[in-house]
């Protein structure tokens, strides 16, 4: 008969980072799990994660995109795909309008934009155009916080001139994201998986920053769901009929076989340690607080990775709750001894 193991919490391990790129690990999973965060997670990194873009520019002189500005060696249409290019960050929910005056031969690049307290451009020598001598540009940029992608072809603002011109613009900070699931061990059980996240930015964002955005945006429709499905049913009791104490209340159980029974077969991550501390003790068959409390020290060291200070961390949370680990024969004749 195999041995039943509890669910363990998984692990998170960052084995990259860098302004543009992570490499995250997830583990432990329940076999199939890999697989569906990594999907879920992925389709929110690419299509939901808020950002900002230069959705339209006016060009003074230019009524279209097929047209040319004299003196400037690229046409309309390069300008506008040099811009949308740009990553942006924009610290308003309103749209900022930015102007760009620039004479002369020159290259022209985004640290030729006057600035804006509202919004950040992550690479100034981005290029916009090339300018030959007696050339001349003025440009207003229109920046919009969104997410996903905006076609050049959407409904036209009302608050744009008749001249302005608007872009493709791509709001998503994430440009890309690859998963893989990989098996991974706990203790002698093989039927877990690893998942690893690979997710490049364009450094508007973090990637961690991503992906702690996108878990919170699953989190909230899973949450919205749960909730109306509970509303619709009725609510549940435990079979006491009573809801279960919390924690801190074990000490008025002191006097109460029952409760005190009750409590001691709940499992431990409601004592809410550390996800190490916690795995360890589900790696060596603690599953309930009973089961902590008829182990001794030494029991709990013998456990793989389980070290000192998570070892200190189970003792402090028990000792918050007045309980105590078994004193083993050594302690013990240790103890009578110092008497």
């Amino acid at each position: 008969m195999l041995e039943a193991v509890e669910h363990l919490r998984p692990e998170i391990r960052i084995e990259e980072s860098g302004p543009t790129f992570a490499k995250v690990h997830i583990e432990p999973l329940e076999r199939g799990y890999g697989a569906t965060l990594g999907n879920s997670l992925r389709r929110i990194l690419l299509s939901s994660i808020k950002g900002a873009a230069i959705t339209s520019v006016r060009i003074d002189g230019v009524l279209h995109e097929f047209s040319t500005i004299p003196g400037v060696r690229e046409d309309v249409i390069e300008i506008l795909l040099n811009i949308k290019q740009i990553p942006v960050r924009s610290h308003s929910a309103d749209v900022r309008v930015l102007h760009l005056e620039a004479d002369g031969e020159r290259q022209v690049t985004v640290g030729d934009i006057q600035p804006d307290s509202e919004i950040e451009f992550i690479r100034p020598d981005s290029f916009i155009c090339s300018m030959e001598e007696g050339a001349h540009l003025s440009m207003d940029i229109y920046v919009e916080q969104g997410s996903g992608y905006a076609s050049m072809e959407r409904t036209r603002p009302a608050y744009l001139p008749v001249d302005a011109l608007t872009t493709d613009a791509i709001f998503s900070p994430v440009l890309r994201v690859n998963y893989n699931v990989e098996a991974a061990r706990v203790g002698q059980h093989t039927d877990y998986e690893r998942l690893v996240l690979d997710v490049w930015t364009n450094g508007v964002i973090s990637p961690e920053a991503a992906i702690c955005e996108a878990s919170r945006t699953l989190q909230t429709y899973f949450g919205n769901i749960a909730e109306d499905i509970e509303k619709a049913l009725p609510q549940d009791v435990t079979p006491e009929g009573e809801a279960l104490p919390a924690l801190g209340e074990v000490s008025d159980m002191a006097g109460d076989g029952a409760g005190e029974d009750n409590f001691l077969s709940r499992p431990v991550r409601d004592l809410e340690l550390s996800i190490r501390s916690e795995n360890c003790l589900l790696r060596g068959g603690i599953h309930t607080i009973g089961d902590l409390v008829s182990k001794t020290r030494e029991d709990l060291l013998k456990i793989r990775n389980l070290g000192k200070i998570s070892m200190r961390e189970i003792e402090e949370k028990m000792e918050k709750l007045g309980l105590t680990l078994t004193i083993s024969a050594k302690d013990e004749t240790k103890s009578t001894k110092e008497e």
